[in-house]
């Protein structure tokens, strides 16, 4: 009888009490392997996608995305889920991942919204989970990006912090397979680390910032966010961060001052080997912000930027290499490198670029004389290009009659070769009634 009780109790656990065990074991694997996650061995941070490490070498944006895999990209990154199933699709076929954003603060959540509304915030969370249920298993997404220097609308820095990690919490149960990240733009976080224990990844959107990061944040470890980090955003120095007119229009860098900024930036990042995960290269697009050219990788028509040329070489380790001129400054009436440039309303000029070149008949020209934006933020109007101004605004010197209104414009030469990359320089200038 005895012996009858215990084959029965080990039948019973063999055909009961076994499954229930590998279940566990299988379902417990399945929280510590997750798709993505940053794993810290001896306080080293380093991101793991499917078992293997993964570094990031990105471009923030969501155009041209054939180009980032072809010059040795590994990512993107977008700043909401508009057309995000779409976006993932192709970024899957191209080998590529996603860090996908989820849009809080300005506009999503309205310029008018109080982070101190529980109610409210309770109801935005609500909404945004969805689209975690509805994203979380496509197996190009590589993480979650929640807002984007959302302290710079909607008040008090740590209770906007205090909401992120909310959202942080609310996607890391409904998703534990990716990590999440925020993107900031300020130099060190403080106290930030603790209001947001639930954020596995801080972004950094970082331009002329960056070369100041790695001074400012010498104890990191101990007072800064002390975690894996990525640069959510790179690029050259902003229009805040360069020398303006006497009127205010700031002075865009030349495109071999672009570089040497990025190269600069490029080896600061990559020196840290311990909480560094990688960066997204800042704007994979052509984008409207001041000018034309300032961030933007791409011109209107879809020409490659000396600046991407650089990038990929970056990418791919390579070595640099380009066939166009560079451009030092524009000249009108042969009155080069003079700042504040102060022309006569309604008369006639001549302007063209002070290049190394002294033939410059292979390539194409095209010119632009705009106003100068500088309230483009407050007004989303970006002025149009005052081609009636221009007489042949496609040959290599330009002749144009300056605008009959005194105030301040900025003109635009775009020099291009026949493999479809460009350079370009800008200057702005003051039109004065006499």
């Amino acid at each position: 009888m005895i012996r009858i009780i215990q084959s029965n109790l080990t039948y019973f656990y063999i055909i009961c009490i076994l499954p229930m065990l590998i279940s566990c074991k299988y379902d417990n694997d399945l929280t510590i392997s997750p798709a993505v996650e940053v794993r810290y061995t001896e306080g080293k941070a380093q991101l793991y996608r499917n078992g293997n490490p993964y570094f990031i070498k990105g471009a923030s944006g969501i155009d041209n995305l054939e180009k980032v895999s072809a010059y040795g990209g590994n990512s993107i990154r977008t700043w909401s889920v508009h057309n995000a199933g779409e976006i993932l699709d192709k970024a899957e076929a191209l080998g590529l991942t996603v860090t996908l954003g989820l849009e809080i603060g300005r506009p999503y959540w309205g310029e008018d919204f109080k982070y101190w509304n529980i109610l409210e915030v309770n109801k935005k969370i609500e909404e945004l989970k969805p689209f975690i249920e509805k994203y979380k298993n496509h197996p190009a997404l590589l993480m979650w990006g929640v807002g984007n220097e959302v302290s710079l609308k909607g008040g008090s820095r740590y209770l906007i912090y205090y909401t992120i990690n909310r959202i942080a919490k609310m996607i890391k149960k409904t998703d534990p397979n990716h990590p999440v990240m925020t993107a900031i733009n300020v130099k060190t976080i403080g106290r930030g680390k603790y209001l947001m224990p639930d954020v596995d990844i801080l972004g950094y959107n970082g331009f002329g910032l960056i070369k100041h990061f790695f001074e400012d944040n010498k104890n990191y470890k101990n007072k800064g966010w002390g975690r894996a980090y990525i640069f959510s955003e790179w690029g050259v120095p902003g229009h805040w961060e360069v020398k303006d007119t006497a009127w205010g229009a700031p002075y865009e860098l030349s495109t071999k001052q672009k570089i040497n900024f990025l190269q600069q930036y490029w080896e600061l990042m990559n020196q840290d080997t311990t909480s560094f995960l990688g960066s997204y290269a800042f704007y994979w697009g052509n984008k409207f912000e001041i000018t034309d050219t300032w961030f933007s990788q791409f011109s209107t028509e879809g020409e490659n930027s000396e600046t991407v040329q650089y990038i990929q070489s970056l990418w791919k380790g390579e070595a640099f290499h380009s066939n166009l001129p560079e451009i030092f400054n524009i000249s009108f009436n042969d009155r080069p490198g003079q700042s504040n440039q102060y022309l006569a309303a309604d008369s006639l000029y001549f302007a063209f670029p002070i290049t190394d070149f002294d033939d410059l008949s292979a390539l194409k020209f095209k010119w632009e004389i705009r106003p100068e934006e500088a309230k483009f933020y407050e007004l989303d109007d970006y002025q149009h290009n005052m081609s009636y101004l221009m007489e042949a605004d496609s040959a290599s010197t330009l002749k144009f009659r300056t605008p009959k209104n005194e105030g301040p414009y900025r003109i635009y030469v775009y020099i291009s070769d026949d493999s479809g990359n460009y350079t370009s320089h800008n200057l702005p200038f003051y039109v004065v009634n006499q």
